[in-house]
């Protein structure tokens, strides 16, 4: 079957006049739809110009503005001559914004930069082609020779600023590094105080927090020019100013020093004191840390000197004294009977080490009576003595700019009973800190007036306006100024020849000072540690210092006050002399300041216990003791003793702490 063709219908052709009346029409509506919805628009935006609604302002403001909040410059530190102890340096971050960084130029830049910063270039590839980041930290706490090189970097790889640039920032910085570290205390990673008077005064130090509003361009970045460090300067910390003198604080680190290399402490502390101001020109403790990088144990960290109370043994002995002849009960030279080393108080006996007979109150001091230092005690009575007690600080805090102090114990006068009583006068059942003991050493050597210690003098802001200041302060006067100098010649006795404290003189001046050894505290009963001190000022006749030492539980050689302590004080007290200027005495220089060590323990050393554990005696620590004591000691106790060699003792075996049964050996090696 064939397909059927049919010829193609015309189509009627429309004039070109027809089709342009008809697209004439056509433009005009469309047209006319335009202008109207311009017309909208622009009713719109004058509408939302002239009168803008409260949500549009809020989106135009986070659309056109950004904020940057900056923590300000934390404050300095100086010492009382104005050199730096602690500090805040610029350290420089490096920052990159991916965003702004072309692909072609990632690869050129990261090697540029892994010369620069040392870092590896896969690394800053990768960090710098991050997406979807604007702030990325290439390296923290720059040098500023860095930043110098990363400009160059920048400019050679033709980045814009805003793609590479340097973010300040700053970081403490202490420059003398563990010198007063205790004092000074460390920062926190937030930059809030942990301790010392980093803590203390945190709220002076600390500046203030500034919030920058910056305004941005449509690509969200920053159009105005780098922060204002005038506005940090303004906000920054303030400036304290403290009494520490460098010089003297290092002269009592290194003579601390000195103490840990020879007696093994398991810490020491020293104080010194400006006795006319009572101002606090030294306070060290060993062991000590760095602050710059303080670490994680917090045992080398703590401020003994300020943190720790302790029983402190026969330097309590003058503040004894100075009670019972501000009394009027007694002078210096009034007799006073020592019952040949032994008195009974009720049940209770009280020993002297060394036993003496009639002495006078002077001798008390000089040869450390504790039944001297009781009878004087009980004649003052215990209201009006634990009153002098509280009068010279002890059981009350000092008031110092450091955080942690410790109140230390006195027994109240209602209850005290006579032996404890007693006890208290030899510094037994009374705590102290390290700087009780100082301040209430420099009230004697004041005079009698205990001075509040200053360790801040002022604090300044940005512009050098006192925000705080604190001149010398008078808390009380304790004793009057003729006894203050009775007891003064009591201590200097101390040092002199048949004193327990002959190696605590200094070539040239009149020494007026007391040793102790109390016996430490373990778990609520005395154990084998001991802590040696020494208490003391100089020049005795015009005062200038008063030096307190503190060695706790010296483990290498002697243990006692007036060999562990004293020659501490006096290699603080001649140096710190001499760098104050103060002359010496021609007639004194060329006194015989160096003793025989039988001499300086002769009146200073306990008597040797022993304790008997089931099987045997526990033997004590023998070290420094002299021959005589150690037969005194030991004889009655049925041990067996090898005796090699002659003078102190150097060496046992079995070692302290040992258990040996009477009839066995204890080889003692003396030298």
């Amino acid at each position: 079957m064939s397909r059927l063709h049919l010829p193609p219908i015309p189509l009627a052709v429309e004039s070109p006049e027809v089709v342009r009346s008809r697209s004439k029409g056509r433009t005009r509506i469309v047209g006319g739809l335009l202008l109207a919805v311009l017309g909208l628009i622009c009713v719109r935006g004058a509408q939302l110009c002239i009168a803008p609604s409260d949500r549009t302002i809020r989106e135009a403001n986070v659309r056109r503005w950004g904020q940057v909040t900056l923590q300000a410059r934390r404050g300095q530190v100086l010492d009382r001559n104005g050199r730096q102890l602690a500090t805040s340096v610029d350290t420089p971050n490096i920052i990159v914004d991916p965003q702004m960084v072309p692909p072609d130029a990632i690869q050129p830049l990261s090697e540029a930069l892994s010369t620069v910063l040392g870092r590896p270039e896969d690394e800053l590839r990768s960090e710098i082609g991050r997406k979807g980041s604007r702030y990325v930290r290439l390296a923290q706490r720059v040098h500023p020779r860095t930043v110098v090189d990363v400009e160059r970097v920048r400019k050679s790889t033709n980045l814009p600023k805003p793609a590479l640039y340097v973010e300040r920032a700053s970081r403490r910085y202490y420059p003398e590094e563990t010198l007063l570290s205790h004092v000074l205390g460390f920062i926190s990673a937030d930059g809030h105080g942990r301790a010392g008077i980093e803590f203390s005064l945190d709220e002076y130090l600390s500046g203030g927090t500034i919030l920058f509003q910056r305004r941005h361009d449509l690509r969200g970045l920053a159009v105005d020019g780098p922060l204002g460090d005038t506005a940090r300067q303004r906000a920054a910390g303030m400036t304290v100013h403290t009494t520490i003198d460098r010089r003297i604080q290092r002269i009592t680190e290194r003579a601390l020093e000195g103490v840990l290399l020879r007696s093994d402490p398991v810490s020491a502390s020293a104080v010194v004191v400006d006795v006319e101001t009572g101002d606090i020109l030294a306070l060290a403790n060993v062991p000590t840390f760095n602050p710059n990088a303080p670490g994680s144990d917090p045992a080398p960290r703590r401020n003994h000197a300020v943190q720790d109370a302790i029983e402190p043994g026969s330097v309590f002995k003058p503040f004894t004294a100075a009670a019972a002849v501000e009394e009027g009960l007694v002078t210096g030279a009034s007799p006073i009977d020592c019952e040949g080393g032994t008195w009974y108080l009720g049940r209770s006996r009280i020993r002297d080490d060394h036993p003496h007979g009639m002495v006078t109150v002077s001798d008390v001091v000089k040869y450390s009576s504790n039944i001297g230092a009781a009878k004087l005690a009980l004649q003052v009575g215990a209201e009006g003595f634990i009153d002098y007690m509280h009068a010279f600080g002890f059981g009350e805090r000092t008031g110092i700019a450091l955080p942690g102090e410790r109140r230390g114990t006195v027994r109240s006068a209602d209850t005290i009973r006579p032996i404890e009583l007693a006890t208290t006068s030899y510094g037994q059942g009374v705590t102290s800190t390290v700087l009780q003991l100082a301040m209430a050493t420099a009230a004697l050597a004041n005079e009698g007036v205990r001075m509040k210690p200053r360790l801040v003098t002022r604090v300044e802001d940005a512009h050098g306006v006192p925000e705080y200041v604190q001149g010398p302060e008078e808390v009380v006067r304790v004793i009057s100024p003729e006894t203050a100098r009775e007891v003064t010649e009591m201590m200097v006795t101390v040092t002199e020849p048949g004193g327990t404290a002959t190696r605590a003189r200094v070539p040239g001046f009149r020494v007026a000072g007391k040793t102790g050894t109390a016996e430490k505290a373990e778990n609520g009963r005395y154990g084998a540690g001991r802590i040696g001190s020494f208490i003391g000022f100089l020049p005795a006749d015009d005062p200038v210092l008063a030096v307190v030492v503190s060695v706790d539980e010296p483990r290498k050689g002697s243990r006692y006050g007036g060999i562990v302590a004293a020659p501490a004080f006096a290699e603080i007290g001649e140096e710190a002399l001499r760098y104050l200027g103060v002359e010496p005495d021609p007639e004194l220089l060329d006194e015989v300041t160096e003793s025989s060590e039988e001499e300086v323990e002769r009146v200073d050393n306990e008597p040797i216990r022993l304790a008997w554990a089931r099987e045997g005696w526990e033997i004590p620590d023998l070290g420094g003791r002299p021959l005589r004591e150690v037969v005194a000691g030991l004889g009655p106790s049925g041990i067996q003793l090898d005796i090699r060699g002659s003078g102190h003792v150097v060496g046992q075996d079995p070692p302290a702490g040992a258990v040996v049964a009477p009839g066995q050996p204890l080889l003692v090696t003396l030298k």
